[in-house]
């Protein structure tokens, strides 16, 4: 890795760029310790506070992590959660092969509340489910799923295991309850106490935030969904293609 002095681009930036080259490359493997403020430093002829930007960047942005007393390691590559798509997280997951688990937290039978019965066009006192699910990759906390169904639709719910097979897979095969439009909604939050310690993170910690509601064939909601990933573990990619020419 070298930097070129002559070049328009700014030291730092390069320095950067060339750190995120290796990481993307697999040169700098996943936990790995890279060099130390001061070793970057002697090495490229950069100030440390000019190196400890850098790095703090590198930071902000997910790439690598600091462990105190110990140094600064390469973080595990987020996962990247393409919405809008047919196919759950858990389907993702699996293509990816990346291992994971669903913890089924709670199922309930409750009142729909003033927003759910909103999202799911309910009149008031109509019964809804409230499943909460924490699913966990490699072994920690990756996000919390809650959904909201409304019960007339699917009456013994709470009787199905909802670890084993995925929440979606149950609502299609058992209910015929299938997802013809998805509307997704995505944003910032941030960690309150109980999503804190489900996630294994500090109360404050930043979330990625999605709301999803899902519609049947003839246009009617049956799911809402709002699940909480950790911001430094999750990522959101889209892609788009230009639709064919008249």
């Amino acid at each position: 890795m070298l930097l070129d002095r002559l070049s328009p681009t700014p030291l730092h930036v390069q320095l950067e760029e060339a750190i995120k080259d290796q990481i993307a490359n697999e040169e700098c493997k996943p936990n790995t310790k890279i060099p130390s403020e001061n070793e970057f430093s002697v090495k490229y002829g950069l100030s440390r506070m000019t190196v400890r930007a850098v790095i703090t960047r590198l930071m902000q942005q997910g790439l690598v992590y600091r462990v105190p007393g110990k140094g600064t390691f390469v973080a595990e590559p987020k996962i990247a959660n393409r919405p809008h798509l047919m196919v759950g997280i858990q389907q993702q997951l699996d293509e990816m092969g990346v291992p994971s688990k669903v913890q089924v937290l709670s199922v309930s039978r409750l009142e729909a509340p003033g927003r759910i019965r909103k999202e799911l066009n309910l009149g008031p006192g109509e019964v809804v489910f409230r499943v909460e699910r924490l699913r966990t990759v490699n072994g920690e906390p990756l996000s919390i799923h809650l959904s909201y169904i409304p019960a007339s639709l699917c009456p013994d719910l709470d009787r199905k295991n909802l670890e084993a097979v995925q929440l979606r897979d149950v609502l299609k095969a058992e209910y015929g309850l299938r997802s013809d439009r998805i509307v997704t909604g995505v944003e910032t939050a941030l960690a309150s106490e109980g999503d804190a310690h489900l996630l294994q993170v500090k109360p404050g910690f930043t979330l990625l935030q999605m709301e999803e509601t899902n519609y049947d064939e003839s246009g009617a909601p049956f799911e809402y969904c709002h699940n909480l990933y950790r911001g430094d573990k999750m990522k959101v990619s889209y892609e788009f293609q230009r639709p064919p020419a008249d």
